[in-house]
């Protein structure tokens, strides 16, 4: 029984990653069942065995690339200690190297955003909304600490600076921009994050 299990579940995820990549190509209505099945090695009938529609199989996807980043990126109050650049480069950094390596997802979400499916909504409902608002508090706290009321509204800020993260990916593995292709992750965060915190005014010489 626990060997079938596993093997049904081994089944599943093979599929959900064969349509994910197919779902980014296509998008979701050109995706047939038949080359979705085809993609992931299985009958139509085993596809819908485990997803009854192209939906439920959306959701899936949905469900395992949420799971998938809480792993590796908790999204809870334990970011706040770290100090402001490092909060914001550990942020980066993740998300970077997550782009960097499969590309396929942030492809999806641009993808179901233009198709005017609910993913992309659902996702940043669940996922992209809490890294917001754990950034909108770190951002608070800069200004309480340092005893200023925030010149651009906190909220506006950390949208600010996450759309320089999806900017940055989107150059880099979807145009393939050559300065942003040749820079390393390590470099383009930290190039990020130091405008993003101090802007672009040069340090003066020790």
């Amino acid at each position: 029984m626990t060997v079938r299990r596993l093997a049904a579940e081994e089944r599943s995820q093979a599929i959900i990653k064969a349509a994910l990549g197919l779902f980014a190509d296509k998008g979701f209505d050109a995706t047939t069942t038949r080359r979705l099945a085809r993609a992931a090695g299985v009958s139509e009938a085993l596809l819908f065995k485990h997803f009854p529609t192209k939906r439920a199989l959306y959701r899936a996807i949905l469900k395992y690339k949420l799971e998938e980043p809480e792993q590796a990126l908790p999204l809870d109050d334990s970011l706040l200690s770290l100090d402001d650049e490092e909060f914001f480069l550990h942020i980066a950094s993740h998300l970077m190297r997550r782009v960097d390596a499969d590309d396929a997802f942030c492809r999806l979400m641009l993808r179901s955003a233009m198709d005017g499916h609910d993913l992309a909504l659902r996702f940043r409902r669940a996922r992209s909304g809490r890294l917001l608002d754990l950034m909108e508090k770190k951002i608070r706290m800069r200004c309480a600490r340092e005893k200023v009321k925030p010149a651009v509204d906190p909220s506006l800020c950390a949208r600010i600076f996450s759309g320089m993260i999806l900017s940055a990916m989107l150059n880099r593995r979807i145009f393939r921009e050559e300065v942003i292709s040749r820079t390393s992750l390590k470099d383009l965060s930290q190039a990020l994050v130091r405008v993003f915190l101090q802007g672009i005014a040069s340090r003066p010489e020790p």
